[in-house]
């Protein structure tokens, strides 16, 4: 509680539990908390005594809100209202009846263009399956319409593959109960086969062809499948070490798989697997990575890609393969013990196969068959003559050429707004007869090559589709997806959204004991409440309140079809303005700071700049006084000029106009002068000696930050790092490794200073700032920070959330569930952080009151806690070499 007169604060209800929603009737306070571990209730703080008593005890469902009035307050629990009389104590419910009207539960027809799922290209490239907001298309890429072939409404269809003939699709099916794989005519209609394939969540990777057919397909607990559709029989054939996603070819005559398995040292194995004998042989064995397989049409080989130093970047949670290059070669495999490399010698001679075997060899359609000598196969590995680089999805065309999709390298380039840099990502093609390669097409994401070898469908950075003739040259034309519609009943799919939500909490939370929880009794205490839904924003809130029964971090729902208002794309000035003379003053004016190319800053542009202390008169000739919202004004204008009359005097006199383009967010702008100001208090404070480093998260953000700070100020003595509402990203190694970098050598410079190894290093004191606001991996950077012993951490308990996300399917309407599908534990085997946080060795909560007045009193403690460490620090890393070698050979 503030007292506004006296400037005090005083704690009402501190740390270990949630407070909010106070209110005050009178002078008594009220909030809600879960002090007690179970629910959350109604407490009451009596300023007098400064004691607290709890005014509710319910025990089943929390109470999410709460509103008073004279001596009543009522709440929201359990989708219900209740109104508690506090001069009794006594509770009631309160029935209340209402008749809204709910447009978003009426049937109605859907776009589902916008949320395309997976897609596989028909076998001579006529039609293209998608499934899209869990139902199946196919879409004519010229003659036809699209068809929907499930149609059902209450059940979530994915994955779908055509058949090697191209007659049926197969797709999986979602139920309560687990999944199915379903075979139906290319045309729809009834269902021709169904094989329930479990509880689990699967995905298709392959049909394969020949006599006996079969789909090969992979579960969410690292398992790879093989179905045989003739007799039903599924089994598993593979499961990995690590989380990777098996990457698989099939050969043409069906005999063969090809796929990766990822191993323990992270890298993924190359094994080929016999269907007919089950045996398996592994080509790579853990000293490369490898990925894309794809076998030739003739049978003769299997190419793949490779890498040798793909393993910094395997550990994807990492902060370390940050901006790391991924360079891989491109492979064949020599199958048959006989069979020649595809580089082989030409010699040129006399006595070679006669255009006339050459075009019956060309004009035959028989499949042939794939024969693959095991022995000595691993020595029979030919490297293509291309350059090392980020190559991905290898497939082979009917002519016998390789085709791939080259990516752009990490950190090879930061793209203006707007700008994509996956556009430069490109369809590539190794020419045999010339072997050499050639680019194809830029702004290729994904592409995949018909069965018969011909037509290739492309995917593009904007999400659209093309198809185009394989060969030397591409002419890609537009896939129209108009056709991809359906009509949906809400009300079915949000039951389908609930249920799939249950199901995937269960199937992909880390633990699979749910923490002890009764996850069928969550279900049948939940369920009922669906019935009362009115909107898709209702629909998250019940998820969010289900899945937290978990009481774990990162557990988040949220997106899918809810209300999106439209952007008024209302421009912003970069400025702080105030009422003053009936104008717009400016008070202040962000810069940008120095040196951030992309950060533009409408009011400081040379030549078009205005002054703090000036008005702002009118904005395109409109007049613009204090009456005038000014935000109004700017509607429609980010991104696009706007002339400004400013001048220093509010009556106009001594204006000038000045051309200006308003930007959509001011938020960086106010970022770095923050944290700009917040390095010129340190470095005016210690007089120069001090650094101070600041970390937004620890991503792509919080590298970028970092490596600019840090390397910058590796001259200074000691170092203030920053991690105050750090939102987390990876876990921070990077960081702490260069922070903990210890002295190897120092080297002497004929003219220059001495330099060291390690270079970027500094050695001296070093204090972290930490708050409750940092969380996730601004959780870890702490924790990581004092158990290296590199320095003591200030500020307030951090958030507590280490735990990992982001590996299962998003919803059928495009929202997202996050579940935490791995967890943090120390060195010492304990299960700690996770909703725990890391305490601070020194604790200094932000004052409120210093803060409204522009004083960090954070940092304050921050700047004297580490000058007085520095006074105590005794440098040991030599500033100067040693006296000259006076001695020959010395």
């Amino acid at each position: 509680i503030m007292d506004l007169k006296k400037q005090t604060l005083t704690t009402v209800a501190g740390a270990g539990a949630t407070n909010f929603n106070p209110l005050w009737l009178g002078d008594q306070l009220y909030f809600l908390s879960d002090r007690d571990e179970v629910t959350f209730n109604l407490f009451h703080y009596e300023p007098g005594s400064q004691q607290i008593r709890k005014l509710t005890d319910e025990q089943e469902w929390d109470i999410r809100a709460a509103a008073g009035h004279g001596s009543n307050i009522v709440y929201a629990a359990g989708g219900r209202l209740k109104e508690l009389d506090l001069d009794t104590g006594k509770v009631r419910e309160l029935n209340i009846s209402i008749a809204p009207d709910l447009p978003q539960t009426r049937t109605q027809w859907k776009d589902a263009g916008g949320n395309i799922q997976h897609i596989d290209f028909s076998t001579t490239g006529k039609r293209v399956a998608i499934t899209a907001r869990g139902e199946v298309f196919t879409v004519p890429v010229e003659d036809g319409s699209s068809r929907n072939l499930t149609a059902s409404g209450k059940r979530r269809e994915y994955s779908a593959l055509w058949s090697p003939e191209g007659s049926e699709i197969a797709y999986i099916t979602e139920s309560l109960q687990g999944q199915s794989l379903v075979i139906v005519d290319q045309q729809g209609g009834a269902e021709l086969k169904e094989f329930p394939l479990g509880p689990h969540f699967y995905t298709l990777l392959e049909w394969s062809g020949g006599e006996r057919q079969r789909i090969v397909y992979e579960d969410n607990h690292l398992g790879l499948h093989v179905l045989d559709i003739k007799s039903g029989k599924s089994s598993i054939i593979a499961t990995a070490s690590r989380r990777q996603s098996s990457a698989t070819a099939v050969s043409r005559d069906g005999g063969w798989l090809a796929y990766t398995l990822a191993q323990a040292n992270y890298q993924r194995d190359l094994v080929l697997y016999n269907f007919n004998t089950d045996k398996h042989s592994a080509v790579a064995q853990g000293n490369v990575d490898v990925d894309s397989p794809a076998f030739s049409p003739d049978g003769k080989y299997l190419y793949f890609a490779a890498s040798t130093n793909a393993g910094p970047l395997k550990v994807g949670l990492n902060m370390s393969t940050q901006e790391r290059p991924f360079r891989a070669g491109l492979y064949a495999l020599v199958l048959s013990a006989d069979g020649e490399s595809p580089l082989s010698p030409r010699t040129g001679d006399e006595g070679g196969e006669d255009a006339e075997d050459a075009e019956e060899d060309e004009a035959d359609d028989s499949v042939p068959a794939t024969r693959i000598d095991l022995k000595g196969l691993p020595e029979r590995v030919v490297a293509l003559p291309v350059a090392l680089r980020n190559y991905h999805d290898l497939a082979v065309g009917n002519d016998g050429m390789l085709y791939y999709l080259q990516f752009v390298q990490a950190g090879a380039s930061v793209e203006p707004p707007g700008d994509n840099a996956r556009d430069g990502n490109s369809l590539w093609r190794f020419d045999f007869e010339e072997r050499s390669a050639s680019q194809l097409l830029e702004d290729v994401s994904a592409f995949a090559i018909s069965a018969d070898g011909k037509q290739v469908l492309l995917s593009h950075a904007d999400h659209s589709l093309s198809t185009a003739e394989l060969g030397e040259t591409l002419e890609p034309e537009p896939l129209a997806l108009d056709g991809l519609r359906l009509r949906v009943d809400p009300r079915a799919e949000w039951a389908l959204i609930f249920d799939e939500t249950w199901r995937m909490q269960q199937e992909y939370f880390y633990a699979p004991n749910l923490h002890g929880l009764d996850w069928q009794a969550v279900y049948q205490r939940y369920r009922p409440l669906l019935d009362h839904v009115g909107t898709r924003e209702d629909l998250n809130t019940l998820l969010v309140a289900m899945i937290a029964e978990l009481q774990a971090g990162h557990n988040r729902a949220g997106g899918g079809d809810v209300y999106q208002a439209a952007d008024t794309n209302t421009g912003l000035l970069g400025a702080n303005l105030r009422i003053a003379g009936n104008r717009y003053r400016i008070e202040k004016i962000y810069t940008g700071e120095a040196w951030n190319p992309h950060l533009l800053a409408p009011l400081a542009s040379p030549g078009n700049s205005a002054q703090p202390g000036e008005y702002i008169l009118s904005i395109n000739g409109r007049e613009l006084r204090a009456r005038d919202n000014i935000f109004a004004a700017l509607q429609g204008s980010a991104g696009q000029q706007l002339t400004l009359r400013v001048g220093p005097n509010p009556n106009g006199r001594g204006a000038r106009d000045i051309v200006v383009t308003p930007v959509e967010s001011e938020r960086q702008l106010r970022l770095w002068d923050w944290v700009e100001g917040n390095r010129r208090q340190v470095e005016q404070a210690s007089a120069g000696r001090v650094g101070y480093v600041y970390l937004p998260d620890t991503a792509g953000a919080g590298y970028t930050f970092f490596n600019r700070m840090f390397f910058s100020q590796l001259d200074k003595q000691a170092l203030i790092i920053d991690e105050r509402s750090n939102s987390g990203g990876q876990a921070a190694d990077y960081v702490v490794e260069l922070l903990a970098r210890q002295h190897l050598s120092g080297w002497a410079d004929r003219d220059g200073m001495i330099f060291n190894t390690p270079a970027g290093a500094l050695h001296g004191p070093k204090l972290m700032l930490i708050d409750q606001d940092a969380g996730s991996g601004g959780d870890f950077l702490p924790y990581a920070f004092r158990h290296l012993g590199i320095g003591k951490l200030m500020g307030t308990r951090t958030w507590g959330g280490l735990i990992g996300i982001s590996t299962n399917p998003s919803l059928v309407d495009g929202g997202t569930v996050t579940v935490p599908y791995f967890r943090y534990f120390d060195p010492d085997l304990n299960w700690s952080i996770e909703n725990e946080g890391v305490a601070p060795d020194i604790v200094v909560a932000l004052d409120p009151i210093a803060a409204n007045a522009g004083r960090d009193n954070q940092l304050q403690a921050g700047i004297e806690e580490i000058l007085s460490q520095l006074e105590a620090y005794r440098q040991t890393v030599p500033r100067q070499a040693p006296p000259l070698p006076t001695r020959l050979g010395n």
